[in-house]
């Protein structure tokens, strides 16, 4: 099975969801939730090592991103309600739970609203809730655009997203170069893995509706609709400390307030960290989750 194949399933209210199963398909279920602007493509590199740890790596598309239908007016918390019916469509009970930057809240939804499925939550340099003091003035100017334009209408954003989706499909090295600019070299290291065709690929995908990527911002734009703090699975954080997409401070913030949870700081890294560190990001969901005392 390659990164770039998808498979599908038809879910209760008859959208389909679209989602990659990579690695050891007898091995350990690991759930991985996109970033934003991107799609199930993006853990293609991850193949070779998911399957050496012996981890299925199971990647769906979310709503009106790649492979999966739109589903209009979602929310933070209706992506566990599609994660329960994608893993019992699979034959998986409990597995680990892995996000990645916008992908790190759907992630979280997982482990508060599924404790009793899913065994450990991994972030990578994830988002913090829209309600926090700072979230907005600490993205990027092309996520501020977006968030602001999901209020204000849809049009320059949808062009703009349509550019950005043409470039990616059909000029990739033009789109990689726009890409690492102002990265460190070691940040821009997984951006030149393969001349960068995966994470080209990736957002090509993901760009397929423009309207299921505004659909994320407004997500992004909305309370989660709980309280970090009520996770109760076992959470392990990674953040690269020269990440100029999402700040370092997010996953120290996101750290403090979920309980228990173990913050690693991995010095010159950028926002794709995870190219770098899949053995160690993987192998955590084999570890044994850790006991959380409360009262």
């Amino acid at each position: 099975m390659t990164g770039d194949a998808a498979r599908t399933i038809r879910l209760a209210d008859r959208r389909q969801l679209g989602y990659a199963d990579l690695g050891d398909a007898a091995g350990t279920p690991v759930v991985w939730c996109h970033g934003g602007l991107s799609s199930r493509l993006e853990v293609a590199p991850a193949e070779t090592v998911a399957r050496a740890l012996g981890i299925r790596l199971v990647a769906p598309d979310r709503p009106g991103v790649g492979r999966s239908d739109r589903q209009l007016r979602r929310t933070l918390l209706d992506w566990p309600t599609d994660v329960v019916e994608l893993t019992a469509a699979l034959g998986i009970d409990r597995f680990a739970v892995v996000g990645w930057s916008l992908g790190g809240p759907f992630a979280t939804a997982c482990a508060y609203a599924l404790p009793d499925r899913v065994t450990t939550l991994g972030l990578i340099a994830p988002c913090i809730p829209r309600n926090w003091d700072g979230m907005v003035d600490g993205l990027s100017w092309v996520d501020r655009r977006f968030l602001r334009e999901t209020r204000s209408g849809r049009a320059a954003s949808q062009l703009a997203l349509a550019g950005m989706r043409l470039t990616a499909a059909h000029a990739p090295r033009a789109f990689i170069r726009a890409a690492k600019h102002g990265l460190s070299p070691l940040a821009r290291a997984p951006l030149e893995e393969g001349g960068g065709k995966w994470f080209a690929a990736a957002i090509a995908e993901g760009l397929r509706d423009s309207s299921g990527v505004l659909d994320e911002y407004r997500i992004m734009g909305t309370p989660w609709g709980f309280d970090p703090a009520d996770v109760v699975v076992s959470t392990r954080i990674w953040q690269g400390d020269e990440d100029t997409l999402v700040p370092p401070t997010w996953s120290e913030r996101l750290s403090a307030v979920i309980p228990g949870s173990t913050l690693t700081i991995v010095p010159g890294e950028g926002h794709f960290l995870a190219n770098a560190h899949w053995a160690e990001i993987l192998g955590a969901a084999l570890l044994p989750p850790v006991e959380l005392e409360f009262g």
